[in-house]
């Protein structure tokens, strides 16, 4: 049984569609995990253990969450390309001979903002979307526990009969009951819940954006072209960048906003909602988003040279970094924060809360 369900899982992982309807294999491995499974020993049958287990659905369902988060990334990054253009203003200022002086400035200027602007919005986007992603699987796996713990403890006088008894009774009951897990509202409550990542994904990441270019452009404007900055003063600019948009709420603004009217405050959607916007606005999720930004900003960085240099040598590295940013490869920043300890500690202080 347990070979069975690891093929399972690796068949259905990165279902996926980006820009679509969410169906995520992490979750369809969520909601199959609640049938129960026996292992099958030589001498006898016993259930897995439950702490085993949960470490197994907790271990699977993840395997498949990243995946899906890779799949999800290049809707996300159209998006950004597309609000902050950069390669057409590369192309005017080299093939339009008949631009002054003030228009090349202008265009420099615009420039400047856009290629500060699709970097800090790459590396903020895909952190986001890694915290999101990680946060909703491990509140589905907890439930999925949950939901076999609950349905394994005996109650009246079961509990005084011996365990070859109950063993059977139990096998015979599971064939003919419904848990919770098996109710068709109880699985669509858990899918509308994951469709919040396509909400991140499709408005969350074009208000993201406009957080960002009034925050990069309030930070630049006393920045000239021709100013020396230092790798040290260009990851400060990051940090005060990210200051200025890391509000309170923003995760929650962009991710499950609960101020709609209609909403039923006590409904199992809502709750699985409220649970996430907890965990994503606790101290411990603002310290692991801060330690993924930096992967993103570090692999930025490196694409400069010197240590010191102006401002105008640093558009064009910045600008030639995008590839590397956005790249789903081994090594690269999104392959480094999904495997990164921090991810997972957070994954697990999730699951367990």
């Amino acid at each position: 049984m347990l070979q069975a369900a690891w093929e399972f899982t690796k068949r259905n992982k990165g279902k996926i569609i980006a820009g679509g309807v969410l169906v995520g294999s992490a979750f369809a491995y969520a909601t199959s995990a609640s049938t129960p499974k026996r292992l099958t020993s030589a001498n006898q049958h016993q259930e897995l253990p439950n702490q085993a287990r949960r470490h197994y659905i907790f271990d699977a369902t993840h395997r498949s969450c990243d995946q899906s988060i890779t799949d999800l990334i290049p809707p996300i990054v159209s998006q950004i390309e597309a609000r902050f253009d950069v390669e057409s203003l590369q192309e005017k200022l080299k093939n339009t001979p008949s631009l002054t002086t003030d228009q090349k400035i202008q265009v420099w200027d615009q420039l400047k903002k856009n290629t500060f602007a699709r970097l800090v919005s790459v590396a903020y986007g895909f952190s986001i979307l890694t915290l999101t992603l990680k946060a909703q699987i491990s509140i589905l796996a907890a439930d999925t526990c949950a939901q076999f713990e609950n349905r394994q403890k005996p109650s009246g006088w079961q509990t005084y009969l011996p365990e070859s008894v109950t063993t059977l009774i139990g096998s015979k009951n599971e064939s003919n009951s419904v848990t919770p897990a098996d109710n068709a509202m109880e699985v669509g409550n858990r899918r509308i819940f994951l469709q919040c990542v396509q909400y991140f994904t499709l408005r969350g990441i074009p208000e993201l954006m406009e957080y960002i270019a009034e925050a990069v452009s309030a930070e630049l404007q006393n920045w000239k072209l021709n100013d020396v900055k230092t790798k040290s003063e260009m990851r400060e600019l990051f940090d005060r960048i990210g200051t200025r948009v890391g509000f309170t709420g923003l995760l929650t603004k962009l991710v499950a906003p609960l101020e709609g009217e209609g909403q039923d405050a006590g409904s199992a959607v809502v709750k699985l909602l409220q649970k996430l916007t907890t965990n994503l606005e606790s101290t411990k999720s603002i310290h692991v988003l801060n330690s993924l930004l930096d992967f993103y900003f570090s692999a930025a960085l490196k694409m400069v040279e010197n240590e010191e240099q102006s401002l105008v040598k640093y558009v064009p590295s910045f600008s030639n970094s995008f590839p590397v940013l956005t790249s789903t490869a081994f090594d690269s920043p999104l392959f480094n924060s999904l495997y990164s300890s921090d991810i997972h500690q957070f994954a697990v202080y999730v699951f367990n809360s």
